[in-house]
């Protein structure tokens, strides 16, 4: 089992600090121990040697910034993560110019203290194996977008192809879509395509091939996007390891700039890796019971296993006209706000069937204006919105989290 990290709190104030140790217990982190600014900080970090230091920054933050400078200069290698009860741009600024790694505001939730604190001391990890020579250069790494969604028929294929076929054709993204729904993976009939090679050949051929000849193994759709498809025999999926996986989706991210993995509507092993191989995770989840219940799950499943928070964006596809859900009330289910919101149109549903993408076939759609612009808000040229409020149902005493939940079904997408 791994070593828990240890964490030193340094604040002035008491009662901030008692606050910041809750938060990391109950990050599940170690305490090291506290201390005020100055030299009982910097004395007892040289004793206690912690893996990392939170510090608070005070008003005005002259000590702190000083108290900061000083614990760097006994502990050079120790990751310090400041943090305040503002969000002041300049605060921050002069917090990390005196050298703190990373910033949270407060209050804020222990995942929030545990996400931060797992990520510098990655970093750490990461420029140590650097400058020790233990890690090669590999060159440039593409974006991985995992679209995943709890339950099948939630539209997170037609939302993965449309999407695809939008930064290939419409911001001249090099993408590649990962077609890895090992129940029923559909992608290559959405775009009309016929496999020769699949995701079974390319997993099988990962520590062999090169950068220039894996498009071999891939489908190039008539929008530019490239697409891996899944086998259309199910039982070849079990020769596709988790580990042999990884090593496929590597060797994309070396190629292409973006790679996006469409995934089961189930935490299995697979899409865990692809989740865990993810910069950013688009959870789509429609209004229907069963798909937010699933996703309940299936995200306090993600905490169970320490996955980090800050990759999920949560995603609403409405999937009926009927919709009487408002969004807000999916929100407080969740515990968390949209990113972005896909409104109800048949049409981008229609084309699916009939291997069209309706971002290419009927373009000025609600759907397929709403995905070009999440496209857009992806690449750093639009802006994320918050979903169009519904008619509001009671549904928070439909759920209820912990024991009486059912687990996210494996269905097709």
């Amino acid at each position: 089992m791994a070593r828990v990290p240890e964490v030193l709190v340094v604040d002035q104030d008491p009662k901030s600090r008692f606050e910041v140790k809750s938060l990391v217990k109950a990050a599940q982190l170690s305490v090291a121990g506290e201390a005020a600014f100055g030299t009982e900080a910097v004395s007892l970090a040289a004793d206690s040697k912690p893996d990392v230091i939170v510090c608070g920054m005070s008003n005005p933050p002259e000590r702190a910034l000083s108290t900061i400078e000083a614990l760097l200069d006994v502990l050079p290698e120790t990751p310090i993560i400041a943090y305040g009860w503002n969000d002041d741009m300049e605060t921050v600024r002069q917090a990390m110019l005196a050298g703190a790694k990373n910033y949270f505001v407060m209050p804020v939730e222990p995942e929030k203290v545990l996400d931060s604190i797992r990520s510098v001391l990655e970093a750490e990890e990461r420029k140590r194996q650097r400058l020790s020579g233990q890690t090669q250069a590999i060159g440039p790494r593409g974006m991985v977008l995992t679209v995943f969604g709890a339950k099948g028929g939630v539209g997170k294929s037609t939302i993965a192809t449309n999407l695809g076929v939008a930064l290939a054709s419409q911001l001249q993204q090099s993408a590649v879509l990962i077609d890895a729904d090992n129940s029923f993976g559909d992608v290559a009939a959405m775009l009309d395509l016929r496999a020769d090679r699949t995701i079974v050949d390319l997993v099988r051929d990962a520590d062999t091939v090169e950068r220039s000849g894996i498009t071999e193994y891939l489908l190039r759709h008539s929008s530019g996007l490239w697409v891996l498809p899944a086998p259309r025999e199910g039982l070849l999926w079990r020769s596709v390891q988790p580990d042999r996986f990884r090593k496929a989706i590597a060797l994309l991210t070396r190629r292409f700039d973006v790679v996006i993995i469409d995934t089961a509507g189930s935490l299995n092993d697979l899409s865990l890796a692809a989740l865990e191989e993810a910069n950013m995770v688009l959870w789509v989840t429609s209004s229907d019971f069963s798909s937010i219940n699933n996703s309940v799950v299936g995200l306090e499943t993600l905490q169970q296993l320490s996955y980090p928070d800050s990759r999920i964006r949560l995603m609403l596809n409405i999937i009926s006209p009927d919709d009487s859900v408002r969004a807000g009330k999916i929100e407080e289910v969740l515990g968390r706000k949209f990113f972005w919101s896909i409104p109800y149109d048949r049409q981008v549903r229609l084309d699916g069937q009939v291997g069209r993408p309706a971002v290419l076939s009927h373009p000025d759609c609600r759907g397929a204006r709403s995905i070009t612009e999440l496209a857009q808000a992806l690449m750093g040229t639009g802006t994320a919105v918050k979903p169009a409020g519904t008619k509001q149902a009671p549904l928070r005493r439909l759920f209820r989290r912990g024991g009486e939940t059912s687990a996210p079904a494996a269905e097709g997408s």
